[in-house]
């Protein structure tokens, strides 16, 4: 689908970011209700391996009970795992956009794709390879999430939003951006769950609002 929506749709956009993503978000809402129509809306749980469930110990103190024993963080397992992934391609991704001849292509693309395609290279080809990973990602992300939220119509509507926020604050190509925009936006949610949970929205609005404002870029993007 991605391949497809990459080859038909923003191949005709290419250069048009806010375009691509008003389109993008378009197409999310028609897909997500063709599917309501189609399937219904029966919700669904992943349900994670034996060997992830429960919970952790952490190596950090959480408290001390009066005869001196230790209490230790606990954290689920299934999440420490999804964080320890994440990293992970987070990490391998930035190795292979800055490290390697496919992500110097990519780059290339990105800066000039006119004289990138001048060159020789079939850049529509790197393209599609490149949006073909990313629609993957996403692919592995769902199944992932279903672990710990349930699969239902309406549910991909809120992470959309989380990641276009994450993207804005981060900052538009930027891999090391986008990892702080999503630290800077998932802790300033959970501290509006904890302390305000009424306005816990209107928080990461707000700094997505500050950034907008003082830096456009976001965190790490270039000018």
């Amino acid at each position: 689908v991605g391949i497809l929506l990459q080859n038909q749709v923003f191949r005709r956009m290419e250069g048009e970011e806010l375009r691509q993503t008003m389109v993008t978000i378009g197409l999310s809402v028609v897909i997500a209700d063709l599917m309501l129509w189609i399937w219904g809306g029966q919700s669904y749980t992943i349900y994670s391996p034996d060997w992830l469930s429960g919970p952790m110990s952490l190596p950090i103190i959480s408290s001390v009970r009066d005869g001196g024993e230790v209490v230790y963080l606990k954290y689920p397992a299934v999440r420490m795992a999804i964080l320890f992934a994440a990293i992970v391609i987070g990490v391998g991704m930035w190795l292979v956009l800055n490290k390697t001849r496919l992500g110097m292509l990519v780059r290339a693309g990105v800066d000039d794709r006119e004289m990138l395609a001048a060159s020789g290279v079939r850049i529509q080809y790197v393209f599609l390879a490149v949006f073909a990973f990313g629609a993957g990602l996403a692919g592995i992300a769902g199944i992932v999430g279903g672990t710990f939220q349930s699969l239902s119509p309406g549910e991909d509507t809120r992470f959309l939003l989380a990641s276009l926020v994450v993207v804005i604050v981060g900052g538009m190509g930027s891999i090391p951006g986008a990892a702080i925009g999503a630290l800077v936006i998932g802790l300033s949610e959970q501290m509006g769950l904890v302390y305000a949970p009424t306005y816990s929205v209107v928080l990461t609005f707000l700094i997505m609002a500050a950034v907008l404002a003082f830096r456009p870029q976001g965190l790490l993007g270039q000018v």
